[in-house]
């Protein structure tokens, strides 16, 4: 999930697009992450958090004066955990990753 200053960094690219005249903003945000150890007995023990504040971050850049046009989600993975299961064959396996979210957004054309 994005940190805070991960956030503000996007607000600030979105504002500054958005004051420079940009008429298409694309932004990428981790979305949520996949997590996890190893167990004793060899089973994958995975942990998925989500952050619930996505909604709140894609408001806050509609806000400034972008419609969101378009999303996309990928799974970036970035490892995985083995370890041998003790009664049976075979591996255990916990993947690592996070899920990015990426984010296009359109300039509002003020009504006239």
């Amino acid at each position: 999930m994005p940190t805070s200053e991960e956030a503000e960094r996007l607000m600030q690219l979105s504002r500054e697009a958005y004051d420079r005249g940009d008429v298409v903003l694309h932004l990428q945000a981790e979305v949520s992450r996949l997590t996890g150890q190893a167990s004793s007995w060899g089973s994958a023990e995975n942990d998925f958090v989500s952050d619930d504040h996505v909604g709140y971050f894609l408001s806050d850049v509609e806000r400034i004066g972008w419609r969101l046009e378009h999303t996309g989600y990928t799974f970036v993975e970035s490892g995985a955990t083995t370890s041998a299961r003790m009664l049976s064959s075979g591996t255990g396996v916990v993947n690592h990753g996070h899920v990015a979210g990426y984010f296009t957004f359109r300039r509002i054309t003020p009504s006239a």
